[in-house]
């Protein structure tokens, strides 16, 4: 099954920002961008998965997800075809570039006997989506890990963890099995800034205004962290605090964030980081 040069967006049932995304990158001249979601995957009708040891042509029926440039040890390659419905095809070998929003594999469409039986398909699914991905990481905006999809899962603490150690000042996190308990409500609404590589987007009106110094120590602070998680998008939520380094508080972090509060300069910045990844190793 051939495909033609492509670039993805792999996205859950309902998300706008992806949608938003694709359709701004293809006004800047990418062509085709194909949205697919998690749902379109578990109903492929066909697919084929290989590694390859280079050199002799032999082929392998399992796959390494350790490495991160789209080989095994061992000179190997990992490659996949995928027919999807509706007749649409994924070649892993066509695609230049990828942005990964996916949490996981749904099986709703499938039925089971008991819980047991689904809780094992999903993750067999979320396992063999995994693989796939490990494919494309070379071209991949968050690439997956052994604990995400689009990369690694982590715990309101494990971020504030992170988010001190890059320099952003956090609050105390209150740790309960109450499930009654109601986190404050009077704080402002949070911010978000958005890291994409090496640059930042959003800072300007974190802290209602320009203090001097502000700026530029969250942008820092910023990269820092979404270079610690190993994240290449990240979204990082803030609280405006006149009395906190920067002017601002962390108050969390993903990665998927809305990528529409950036507007046209995180469109033009995805653009040029899909454009700028390396070849896929043939």
């Amino acid at each position: 099954m051939a495909a033609a040069v492509m670039w993805l967006v792999l996205c859950g049932a309902g998300d706008p920002a992806a949608h938003w995304a694709a359709a701004g990158l293809r006004e800047r001249g990418l062509d085709p961008v194909e949205v697919v979601d998690a749902g379109t995957l578990t109903r492929a009708v066909r697919s084929a998965h290989r590694i390859e040891e280079k050199g002799r042509g032999g082929r392998q029926d399992r796959a390494d997800h350790a490495r991160t440039d789209g080989e095994a040890p061992g000179h190997e390659r990992a490659s996949f075809e995928v027919a999807l419905p509706g007749g649409r095809g994924l070649d892993s070998d066509a695609v230049y570039g990828v942005l990964n929003r996916l949490t996981h594999a749904p099986v709703d469409h499938l039925r089971f006997a008991t819980p047991a039986d689904t809780a094992y398909a999903m993750a067999e699914w979320d396992a063999l989506v995994l693989s796939w991905l490990q494919c494309l990481a070379p071209v991949t905006v968050n690439r997956p890990s052994a604990l995400g999809l689009s990369g690694t899962f982590r715990s309101p603490a494990e971020w504030k963890v992170l988010a001190a150690a890059a320099g952003l000042e956090v609050s105390p996190l209150r740790l309960t099995d109450d499930i009654t308990h109601e986190p404050p409500t009077d704080r402002e609404p949070a911010r978000t800034l958005l890291v994409l590589g090496d640059d930042v987007y959003g800072v300007p009106g974190v802290d209602g205004g320009h203090r001097a110094g502000a700026l530029d120590g969250l942008s820092s602070a910023s990269l820092r962290l979404a270079r610690s998680a190993g994240a290449d998008l990240l979204g990082i939520h803030l609280e405006p605090d006149a009395h906190a380094q920067h002017f601002a508080r962390f108050a969390g972090a993903t990665l998927l964030p809305d990528l529409r509060i950036a507007g046209a300069p995180m469109l033009d910045g995805l653009h040029a980081y899909l454009t700028r990844l390396p070849a896929r190793p043939k």
